[in-house]
């Protein structure tokens, strides 16, 4: 004998008030599993292209030359360009100080000769001379270096006379740089100079850090002129073959061998790259339609 309760149950007789809260507790269930489903995969997205935003800002920072900096670095080529200017004399001579020398000798020698036209034309080939010796073009590397310095410490002085501050300082070794990479990138087995390169790059990350902390205003401005950003002064740096492959010191060359665990990760970089375009075709496509 059955008793009531389960009778009822059994033969179906179940009201439609029990029946209708049943369902509605069935449809607000699916639908706040499908909400939170849908933000789930919202989060994920976001997620990935964060990772893929982060990435992408360590490629590209990767790519930027922590030793020479931006190429063609407008500062840089100036100083080039004005080393090798015809009118440029080195030892610190100024052409119209050595042109008023030549006249007084030339002068004198017209007093003591009366063929000043054989004077003059000796003395034509005396200035031709001289200045050929004192060109900066056919003076040694080492007063090129000392020019340039010159001028980058006259660009970047605070006062007159000024060697102490950091952007001076930071200004000099970047010339140092250029001069000691051309250096060893034509002499690869020099050994010495390529540990002082790596010396003077470091000197350099510790010279603008302090002028960092120091004055950033100027820091950004120094750092803006001198072709550099802030990812290469505050990078760990060393001057190994894994640099001198990437930036092409030595031609096309290979000098490190990839693991396969850096395979793998260039690998799934990619995929990731692809998907992360996709879903922006898919965005734009969704966004046309609206």
């Amino acid at each position: 004998m059955f008793t009531g309760g389960l009778m009822i149950k059994s033969i179906g007789l179940v009201s439609p008030a029990s029946q209708l809260s049943s369902t509605r507790s069935f449809s607000t269930s699916s639908t706040l599993f499908v909400k939170k489903s849908i933000r789930y995969i919202r989060a994920n997205l976001r997620r990935e292209a964060n990772i893929l935003k982060q990435r992408k800002l360590v490629q590209e920072n990767s790519k930027f030359d922590p030793v020479l900096g931006k190429p063609n670095n407008a500062f840089i080529s100036r100083l080039n360009a004005e080393a090798k200017e015809p009118n440029v004399l080195g030892k610190g001579y100024k052409v119209p100080e050595v042109e008023r020398l030549l006249y007084g000798a030339q002068e004198a020698s017209i007093k003591a000769d009366y063929t000043s036209d054989g004077v003059r034309q000796n003395a034509a080939k005396q200035r031709e001379a001289i200045f050929r010796i004192l060109n900066m073009r056919n003076r040694s590397a080492k007063e090129a270096l000392k020019f340039k310095t010159d001028l980058a410490r006259k660009e970047f002085e605070r006062f007159d006379g000024d060697t102490g501050s950091s952007e001076v300082q930071a200004a000099i070794a970047t010339v140092k740089i250029h001069n000691i990479y051309s250096h060893v990138k034509e002499n690869k087995n020099d050994n010495k100079n390529t540990r002082y390169l790596r010396m003077l790059v470091q000197q350099r990350q510790r010279i603008l850090k302090y002028l960092k902390r120091d004055n950033p205003e100027r820091y950004f401005w120094t750092i803006n002129k001198l072709g550099l950003n802030d990812h290469v002064v505050h990078m760990e740096f060393n001057m190994d073959k894994r640099y001198m492959e990437q930036f092409k010191m030595f031609g096309d060359r290979v000098l490190v061998k990839k693991s396969q665990r850096e395979k793998e990760r260039e690998r799934k970089e990619k995929r990731l790259e692809k998907k992360a375009l996709k879903m922006k075709i898919r965005a734009k496509e969704t966004a046309a339609r609206k």
